[in-house]
Formats: C-alpha cells, sequence, structure tokens
C-alpha cells in the first residue's frame, strides 16, 4: 500500500478493501486512535475503515466522515482534520460528508465538551453522534454484527449467549441516517451540475 504524508494524515492510494459483497459506500477517517472506527466499520456494511488515511483511490469512495471520541482531545483533533479539509488541502476527489462523534462514556460529556463539538460540527456538512452502548462492551470485533441500509432500524436482539444478534437500534439509527444523508447529497449534485460528489 502507497501511504504519502498530506496535512498531517497520511494518503491512500490503493483502493480501501472491500469486505462485503459491495464496494464502501462511505470511509470512516478517525481524527485520533481510539476513535471507534474499526468498530463502527465492522457494524456497517456500506463503511470502510481507512485507517487514519485520505482514502484517494477512485476505485473505491473517496467520500470521508470524520470520527472523534466525544472528549475533548477527541474533538480538538476532528477540528484540525475538518479544518485542513476545509481550507482545501484534503487532497484531491476527497469530500468530507460529516462528523461522528462517538460517546466517551455512559454519562454525558461535559457542556464544555458538547459546545465544542457543535462549533466543530458546523465545518462539516453533517454531523453525527454514536451513544454509548453498553452491550457492545463484552464483544470482541468477531462478534459484532453488521448492519446493511436494507435491514432498516430494528429493536436491538441478543442471543440466549449474550451476543448481539442485531447491530444497536443507535448505531443502527446513524448508519441509515448517513446512508439518507449521502442519497439525498447526490440526489441534489446530480440536479445541480455546478455540485461535484466523489
Amino acid at each position: 500500500m502507497t501511504m504519502l504524508t498530506h496535512t498531517r494524515l497520511t494518503v491512500r492510494t490503493e483502493p480501501l478493501p472491500v469486505t462485503g459483497e459491495f464496494p464502501p459506500l462511505f470511509a470512516l477517517l478517525g481524527a485520533h486512535g481510539g476513535a471507534g472506527v474499526s468498530t463502527l466499520a465492522t457494524m456497517w456494511a456500506p463503511a470502510a475503515d481507512t485507517d487514519r488515511c485520505w482514502p484517494t483511490s477512485p476505485a473505491t469512495t473517496r467520500r470521508v466522515l470524520v470520527v472523534a471520541r466525544e472528549h475533548m482531545s477527541g474533538i480538538a483533533a476532528a477540528a484540525d482534520v475538518l479544518r485542513a479539509a476545509h481550507e482545501g488541502t484534503a487532497p484531491l476527489g476527497v469530500q468530507v460528508c460529516g462528523l461522528i462523534t462517538v460517546a466517551a462514556e455512559p454519562a454525558r460529556a461535559s457542556k464544555d465538551v458538547l459546545r465544542y463539538a457543535r462549533t466543530v460540527a458546523e465545518l462539516a456538512p453533517h454531523s453525527y453522534r454514536v451513544p454509548w452502548v453498553k452491550s457492545l462492551i463484552p464483544l470482541l470485533h468477531r462478534q459484532l454484527p453488521t448492519w446493511r441500509p436494507t435491514d432498516g432500524v430494528k429493536a436491538t436482539r441478543a442471543n440466549p449467549d449474550g451476543v448481539l444478534a442485531s447491530v444497536p437500534s443507535a448505531i443502527a439509527a446513524v448508519g441509515q441516517q448517513i446512508c439518507d444523508d449521502l442519497a439525498a447529497d447526490r440526489a441534489v449534485a446530480h440536479s445541480d451540475p455546478s455540485q461535484t460528489v466523489a
């Protein structure tokens, strides 16, 4: 895999991995380590983990959602990535479509963190929040269920052994909203030739 440094993040020139039946619809770029990208990419079939690299290959998606843990350091890291994209320093063809914040603890984040997250979210076309989901804590990645857009959002189910049988509804709802927003953005871009969609 060819990696080049670009605005504090590495550039990935090879296509993103296709782990499911179809190529990824969107890419998740962690603003920092521990943001929750690998978990979300495992649970959302339309997503791919960029390994904290800008995905530049036209063979797979270059539509990026920046992911950050909902604490001050995580939001600050997301601000750096979004500012770089906002200033036009993201690689050619990469389109930042949104910010995803992932709860860092069961309790609500402090007012300062939430205020800063709202401010940083203004740098992205869309923003999403993944809440704390206690049922994920005891699971290994290989035990995580996968959500597809055709699944819709269903009540969270667990097998008798406690392993989740479906993606938690709160996480499926965020995945559904991302897919809906990307589809709406694409429809607008196709109806307005001045808009470009990667």
